[in-house]
This record gives structure tokens, C-alpha cells and sequence, in this order.
């Protein structure tokens, strides 16, 4: 008995000399004492300086007992990011807490300049928002910050859903803050980025395409049609990517002359042959099952003209990837990572390259092959 109670006494005394030693919370930001920003924008100003915008939550007290939540937008400018944010930091009663943000939005003029540099900050900050959704504006990223769409009081739910939406129906990845760090520096793999478009007079975003990344720098976009193809061509279907074909010139009325289609299953295989003289060719085959969406000049009941539209899908669809490949190689994208391959499976041929200069000039040759399996409820 008395062992036992010596045991007690000995662990109590333990335990009381050991709380003074640990240290605590020492390190505690409480949300009391902050501004949280929860969606933030870059611009590149006329004098080369940084514009940072940002929105955050106020909480506004009326006599009800229900509090109404607002959103406000602060912008300054500096010669840096951080250096923005600290003038920011100077027009607002406490001080920004960018850790919850969920959203970066970048004006075209600063991703054409120079993306990484902006960026650094975050990458640089334990605290960083990190897991943040990236996008592109077409001219300013500030006019995205301030616009009042009617279907969601709060920009940093907006967006999110927005670019969540797009890439639903097959225009993108998404892709973080974190996601594009590694992307940067990897050499024979590019990037593409939601690439949105402000109406004032609407009050809300649309999502036209993506840019195009080579490295850190925006070099050029695609529309919604190029967008979707290619991310089919990079083997990688998102739930729901549609096309709307013109696939006759007859009809009087115009509605009929178009085809909708839902692409049901893919197929892809790549094959690259180096030649002695260190010449490229790139051979994509894609084979397409697809789900008629809307047909209204409807001849799927005959096999014969059933196999003719799968001819023109086909055809159409092969025009699309070549005018596709072809942008990518003007903007100097490799979004399909075949310096990447090359460098796994090629790598003495890729030592000798110099992928910057060399991807622009390779051969690549597409074969999109379109079958349609799904015919809708009718028929």
C-alpha cells in the first residue's frame, strides 16, 4: 500500500515540474485578430510594380439576430508581393491572414512576365496558401475581385465552383498553388490554366479556355474546343467533355446542320521514334466512344448514315488536334510531357537536345478515330 502511494506522489511531481517547462501556444494567431483573405489577385502595374488585390469577410451586426457576412475588397501596390501586402496591411485595422485563401487570380500582362516570382512568397511562408485553386483573367485580375455575381454572395466560393464546373465538362485540370511549383521547373512537361474572361456589365466570370505555360510565363490560350481535345489527346477524360460539330450544310434550318456528342471512353497511345540525325516524330492515336447529345436531323436508325457521321466526327475532330498541336508547339508547351518521356526512355538522345529550341520543331501526327456507341433514349 504504501508502495503504491509513493508511486502517485512521485508521477504528481513529475507532472507539476513539467508544466512550467512547456511552452504553450506561444505561437497562436487567433482569427479574432486577423483579417482573412479568402480570394486575392495580381496585376502587373503601368510603372512595373506589383498590384495586389484581396477580399475578405465582414461580419456585419444589424438589430436582427441574424448576422449578414460581406465581402470587401482592398488593392495597393508595392515592389514586390510582400511588399504589397505590407502596404495593404497599413489601410485595414488588423493585419491580412492569406493562410485560408482559396483562390489566385493573375492579370495576362503579369503570367506573360514572369508567374514564379509572385508566387515565391507563398512558397517561402509556412502559413501559405498553398492548396489555393490558379487561374488567369484576360486583362486585369482586380476587375475579377470586384464583381457581385447575383448566384453567390462570396467570390471565394464563386470561383472555386466556376473553375470546378469547367473542368467537369473537360476543359482542364485543376491545378494549386502547390500543384504548378513542381510543373515550373520541370523540364519536358508544361501546364495549362483556367483562362477566364470578366464581364462588368454582367457581373461575372466566364471560363473561355486555358493559357498556356511554358516554365513560369503564360505564352498562349486555347479556346473551350482546343481545351477539352487536348486533354483527351494527354490521356485524361473529365466526367462530362462534350463537342458541337457542323456536320451539314443542307439543312434550312441551321439547328440541324449541328451535332452534339458526349464522349463516353477514350483510348490513347503515343509513340515516339528518335531518328539518327535527332529528329522527333510523334505518332497520337485516340480512339473515341462517344453518346449522341443532340442530333436533330436524326439518321442514326440507318447504319449507313450512321457510319458516314462517324467518318465526319472523325475528321473533324482530327482538323481540331492539329490546329491544336500546332498552337501548342507556337507557344512552346509541351502540355503532353513528351520531353518528359524522352528524357525516361530516350535519355542519350535527350542530352543532346536543347527542348526549348527543339519541341517547336518536331513532327507530331494525330489519328483521332470516333465510333458512336450511345444513341440517347431514342431510336
Amino acid at each position: 500500500m504504501k508502495n503504491k502511494w509513493t508511486k502517485i506522489i512521485c508521477v504528481l511531481f513529475l507532472s507539476a515540474s513539467i508544466i512550467p517547462l512547456m511552452t504553450g501556444c506561444w505561437d497562436q494567431r487567433l482569427i479574432k485578430d486577423s483579417r482573412l483573405i479568402l480570394a486575392a489577385g495580381l496585376d502587373l502595374a503601368p510603372n512595373g510594380k506589383i498590384r495586389d488585390t484581396v477580399v475578405y469577410p465582414v461580419v456585419n451586426k444589424p438589430s436582427q439576430a441574424v448576422a449578414m457576412v460581406k465581402s470587401v475588397v482592398a488593392t495597393s501596390t508595392g515592389d514586390t508581393t510582400r511588399d504589397a501586402r505590407f502596404n495593404l496591411d497599413k489601410k485595414v485595422s488588423q493585419m491580412f491572414d492569406a493562410s485560408r485563401n482559396r483562390i489566385f487570380l493573375f492579370g495576362e500582362k503579369l503570367a506573360r512576365k514572369d508567374m514564379y516570382s509572385s508566387l515565391d512568397v507563398i512558397y517561402r511562408d509556412p502559413r501559405g496558401s498553398v492548396n489555393a485553386m490558379v487561374a488567369v483573367v484576360k486583362g486585369q485580375a482586380e476587375k475579377g475581385l470586384k464583381i457581385q455575381p447575383q448566384d453567390s454572395t462570396l467570390l471565394d466560393i464563386y470561383y472555386p465552383e466556376l473553375i470546378r464546373s469547367a473542368s467537369n465538362i473537360g476543359l482542364y485540370d485543376i491545378e494549386t498553388v502547390q500543384s504548378i511549383c513542381t510543373l515550373m521547373f520541370d523540364e519536358g512537361n508544361d501546364y495549362l490554366l483556367p483562362y477566364l474572361k470578366i464581364s462588368e456589365k454582367q457581373q461575372r466570370a466566364a471560363v473561355i479556355g486555358t493559357a498556356m505555360f511554358h516554365r513560369n510565363k503564360m505564352t498562349g490560350s486555347l479556346n473551350g474546343r482546343e481545351s477539352t481535345l487536348l486533354l483527351l489527346l494527354n490521356n485524361v477524360k473529365n466526367p462530362y467533355p462534350r463537342f458541337t460539330f457542323k456536320i451539314s450544310k443542307k439543312q434550312e434550318i441551321n439547328e440541324k446542320n449541328y451535332m452534339t456528342i458526349l464522349v463516353n471512353d477514350i483510348e490513347r497511345k503515343m509513340k515516339i521514334n528518335i531518328s539518327h540525325n535527332q529528329k522527333v516524330h510523334v505518332k497520337l492515336n485516340l480512339e473515341m466512344d462517344v453518346n449522341v447529345n443532340e442530333l436533330p436531323m436524326d439518321h442514326l436508325d440507318n447504319p449507313k448514315k450512321a457510319i458516314k457521321l462517324d467518318r465526319i466526327l472523325s475528321r473533324e475532330m482530327n482538323n481540331l488536334a492539329k490546329k491544336t498541336i500546332n498552337k501548342m508547339q507556337k507557344a512552346n508547351c509541351d502540355e503532353l510531357g513528351i520531353g518528359k518521356k524522352i528524357r525516361a526512355f530516350h535519355n542519350s538522345d535527350w542530352k543532346r537536345m536543347n527542348w526549348d529550341k527543339d519541341y517547336s520543331k518536331i513532327i507530331i501526327e494525330p489519328n483521332v478515330k470516333v465510333k458512336i456507341t450511345g444513341h440517347g433514349i431514342i431510336n
